[in-house]
Formats: C-alpha cells, structure tokens, sequence
C-alpha cells in the first residue's frame, strides 16, 4: 500500500500522515514514512534534503506531467519509492505536481487536504517560518513565483489579486490560493479530497482502504502532528548524520549547490518505523499564546471563496469519498 498525501503547510498533513502510518504499522508491523522530502531527509526533521531542496528550488511549482521536470528530479521521486514496505508520502511543497509526482510514486490513494486560508495564516503567523522563508536562510523567489503563475494562466483575475498583495501575509495568501488551485485541478485518480473542518472523514477513508473495523479516531492525542518527529507512538531507529551530509552543508554554504546543482545523493530517503509498545504518557510542550486574527481582505475573501466553490464541485463530483 502506497499513500502519498499533499496539502499547503499548516493544513493537517502531518496529523494525517500520522494517523495513517500508525493505522499501517498497526496492520503490518512497519511502516516507511517519507516526511517532506522536499526539504527534510527523514522525519525527525533534522537533516535538511540537499537533493529535494534543489529540485523543488530549481523546478516549476506548477506541472502536469513528468515530462515537465528533469531526468534528475524523476530520479530522485523514485528514490523515495524504492522500499517494498507500505509507504506514505508527505509533501507540502508539492500541490502543483501532484500529477506529475504520482505518476512517478504510483500510490494506491492519495490525500488531498484543503484548509480556510484564515486559519492557515494564523498558524503560519504562529511559527518561525511562511511559505517564502522556511527558515534556516531557505529562501523561495517571489518574483519568479508570480512570473510562473502569470505564464501557466490557472487564475482568472491574476491581475485584481496581484494588485491587492501588499505585504508578506498576502503573499502567503497567494500562495495558498495558487497551490490549492492546482491542487483541485488534478486528475490522479483514487483521490480522496478533505477539508480541514471536516478531518473526522479521514476514519471513514482509512476504514475504506485499510481495514472496516478501524475504530481509531484521529482527533486521539496520539496523533498530534509534532509526534511524527518522536519515538512515540511509531519508533525509528536513530539517524546518523554521516559525512556527506556535512559535504553537502558545506556545498550548500559555498553556492555551488544553488548554482551548479552539486550534492551528494543518497540511495533513499525517509524513515522506516513500527509501533512504540512502550508507555508514554503524551503532554503538550506548547504553551498557550495569544491570540491572533487576520483582519478580513477582499483578496482573502475572494480567493477562500473560489477555493471553497472548487472544493464543492470536487466533492459532488464523486472524488470525495
């Protein structure tokens, strides 16, 4: 069983991915997580993927078929599909190849997640990261962004949104719009459409492709999306951080990773893991914040609505199961 699941950040992928892989280890005893390949090596999140964050930083953010990336980018999906174990995908980065991306992973189903952008600005606000600085000096390129965007022609008042994007938060906004647009209009069959508000349907698809007598809920504590980096509920074997991955630090630091594409590759990424049979009482690290609104924007309300339209014609048009 192959599951590759795509979402825009801050939209409950991780708790997905999760309650999925768990479902899975469960049924077979082990399970291999590939955790955003296009930054990170493995789920633990500690070793950042010189190889997917050249690709993703070096390829158009929006494609139909495999033909539209390079021979080297094909290569490097496929690594992420060499284990024989039952496998779940994770990208973030990744809605606007969702076809392309699958036709190379061949997964039996994939999930699509849709969340309000209100509500996945304020999460963004929460973290120290946004869809164009994830940190670490990773920076994405607006300019070539909307340059891409105004030639590919999937949004229709491309002008009217470019006009009112004013500030860092409504570049975020755009990006969510762009990226869940793209999203909706894939064509990959066995898709199974969520909304966020809505994620309790993920019992009903998991019953349906796993196993009917699931009974699990994902809102269980156990599938806080932060567990997916510890040992608990699932448990992987300690990475070791070997020599190239201080190469390909110091290929990064030097420019030549950006500008001639030299890293060191390795064979597979992602993490193999099994159930963590030991106790351990599960308490949230995270202290309470303030809280925080995003003030209501014509861009905002227009792009929430167009996507929540699409969303709905997906649905009732039998996607959604």
């Amino acid at each position: 069983m192959r599951i590759t699941i795509f979402g825009v950040g801050r939209s409950g992928t991780k708790a997905v991915q999760l309650y999925l892989s768990y479902l899975i280890a469960q049924r077979e005893n082990k399970v291999w997580i590939n955790y955003e390949p296009y930054f990170w090596e493995n789920r633990f999140t500690n070793v950042l993927n010189y190889e997917g964050y050249f690709h993703h930083m070096h390829s158009p953010h929006i494609v139909r078929t495999v033909d539209e990336i390079s021979r080297s980018h094909v290569r490097f999906l496929k690594k992420l599909s060499i284990s024989k174990m039952s496998s779940t995908t994770k990208f973030i980065r990744g809605n606007g190849r969702m076809d392309a991306i699958n036709a190379i992973l061949q997964p039996d189903h994939s999930i699509a997640i849709i969340r309000d952008v209100y509500q996945v600005l304020i999460s963004v606000l929460k973290t120290d990261w946004d869809f164009w600085s994830v940190g670490f000096g990773h920076h994405q390129n607006w300019p070539a962004f909307i340059e891409e965007v105004r030639k590919k022609d999937i949004i229709e008042n491309f002008d009217w949104c470019l006009s009112r994007i004013n500030d860092r938060i409504d570049q975020n906004a755009f990006y969510w719009y762009v990226m869940n647009k793209s999203l909706l209009t894939s064509k990959w069959p066995n898709t199974h459409f969520i909304n966020y508000s809505e994620i309790k349907i993920m019992e009903e698809i998991a019953r349906n492709i796993l196993d009917p007598a699931i009974d699990l809920s994902i809102n269980n504590n156990l599938f806080t999306g932060d567990c997916i980096h510890e040992n608990y509920p699932l448990q992987s074997t300690s990475e070791h951080k070997f020599l190239f991955h201080k190469m390909n630090g110091l290929l990064y630091k030097s420019k030549l990773l950006e500008k001639y594409g030299l890293f060191i590759p390795k064979s597979k990424y992602g993490s193999e893991a099994g159930m963590n049979t030991v106790f351990k009482k599960i308490q949230s690290a995270r202290q309470a914040g303030s809280k925080l609104t995003i003030e209501k924007k014509d861009l905002y309300e227009y792009i929430n609505e167009d996507i929540s339209n699409m969303f709905e014609k997906v649905k009732w048009g039998k996607k959604l199961t």
